[in-house]
Parts: C-alpha cells; structure tokens; sequence
C-alpha cells in the first residue's frame, strides 16, 4: 500500500496539471501568449508526469520518479515558465509543488 502522504502528492500533482491544461484551453489570452513550442514542453512535462507519478503503485518506485519530477520542475519548466513569463500563479504553484515534493522526499530520507 502506498504511504497516505505520497499518495496526496499525486493526487494534488495531478489535480494541479490537469487545471493548468484547463487553463491553456479557455484562456485565449494565455494560447496566444504561448508559442506551440512552449506549449509543447509544458504538455509534454504534464502527461510525463501524471504517466510516471499516477501509474505505478511500488512506493520505490514513485519516490524515484518523484526526484526526478523535482529535478525536472528545478531545471527545466520552472524556468521555462519564468522565461515565459506566463501568469504568476503558475509559477507560484509550481515553487510550492516542488516545496511539497522535496519535503515527502525529505521524510522518506530519498536524496
């Protein structure tokens, strides 16, 4: 059985690119602010992670592809995002999903 805490992890993970997926949708002001590219690499990072964080149920398992999400969130979208510079509440979003991330990682001692 998977550990509560990581369990609402993912649960909030996928809660929160599924509403970013949302937004891309009906803001027609975000669309024409994101090139196809952006767009692309901002997908691409959602369904990578709802695929690797949702699908599996071994807690070794997801603990890894946790780090590798925050590895992924530090080094590649979050300044993606600030590049773009997209609405504010995406990046706040995201520093606090990364904050909720290495702080499960923490607590199950995962460098």
């Amino acid at each position: 059985m998977i550990n509560e805490a990581i369990d609402n992890l993912r649960y909030c993970i996928i809660n929160r690119y599924v509403g970013c997926l949302r937004d891309i949708e009906v803001d027609s002001h975000l669309r024409k602010q994101l090139k196809w590219s952006d767009n692309n690499k901002i997908i691409g990072q959602i369904a990578y992670s709802i695929h690797n964080i949702v699908d599996f149920t071994d807690e070794a398992f997801i603990l890894r592809e946790l780090a590798e999400h925050a590895k992924n969130l530090e080094n590649n979208l979050l300044p993606e995002l600030e590049r773009m510079r997209l609405d504010t509440r995406w990046f706040t979003e995201y520093y606090e999903e990364l904050a909720d991330v290495k702080s499960v990682l923490d607590d199950f001692n995962v460098v």
